[in-house]
């Protein structure tokens, strides 16, 4: 069964959705959230679709601002009952360097929402893996995803020490850091993940939840087992981070 913990069902069309839910071998998914209005659309869907949760977040754009977080606050209060996590929040610095400082307030105050929950979070970490890392090291106790984390091996050591999950996306099969990362942490570590409709393992063919059989495959041969196990695993961990 495929469990995709970070996708963006507000960036598909309908006729996906539709095909998602339809879909036996997709059994859990997690939409992401950037804004408050991507938040409120991905809440609309997940009420519609039974097998896609809800992950609020607010991503570190380079419009971010500090008073972006009253409002979202609000929205996570009023509907706290149907979010599963905190998602995708972070740091970046491949966008934008101006509002970093910003980034970081918000991100910590998103950490300790998380923490005041009792849920996880899953962190966004484009070139700014080890500002995020640090940042981190003060909330050891919190359940944490690193989404596509693309830092080098020192920094995936240092996310392991943490008690850090890795997602892994779907372009696995063309990425030779992913299929190391695959390879070096721990199985009970890892996650699988699409980004939908980004990051496909197809060139050029829009991502989507179904294609983490593609990510089975290649992980089964990297960890030279079944897919069948592959999948019982990803469960096993993912179970893990539900559990409060």
């Amino acid at each position: 069964m495929i469990i995709d913990v970070h996708m963006h069902a507000d960036f598909l069309s309908e006729n996906k959705l539709e095909n998602l839910q339809r879909n036996k071998e997709v059994k859990f998914v997690v939409t992401n959230s950037v804004n408050l209005r991507s938040c409120e659309k991905n809440l609309e869907i997940a009420e519609k679709y039974s097998k896609i949760k809800l992950a609020a977040g607010l991503y570190p754009e380079k419009d971010l601002k500090l008073s972006d977080f009253d409002d979202f606050g609000r929205f996570v209060e009023e509907h706290k009952k149907e979010i599963i996590a905190l998602g995708e929040i972070g740091l970046d610095l491949h966008e934008t360097k101006d509002n970093f400082e910003i980034q970081k307030v918000i991100f910590r105050k998103q950490l300790e929402l998380a923490r005041k929950m009792k849920i996880l979070a899953i962190i966004h970490t484009r070139k700014a893996e080890k500002e995020v890392l640090d940042i981190l090291d003060g909330f050891k106790d919190l359940k944490v995803i690193l989404h596509c984390f693309s830092g080098n091996f020192k920094l995936v050591k240092r996310g392991i020490e943490i008690g850090c999950y890795f997602s892994i996306p779907a372009n696995i099969t063309r990425s030779e850091h992913f299929q190391k990362m695959v390879k070096d942490i721990p199985h009970e570590k890892i996650l699988t993940e699409t980004d939908s409709p980004y990051l496909s393992p197809f060139i050029g063919h829009e991502n989507e939840p179904a294609l983490i059989s593609e990510s089975i495959k290649k992980i089964s041969e990297i960890w030279k087992v079944s897919g069948d196990e592959v999948e019982k695993q990803i469960e096993r961990n993912f179970n893990c981070l539900l559990k409060e």
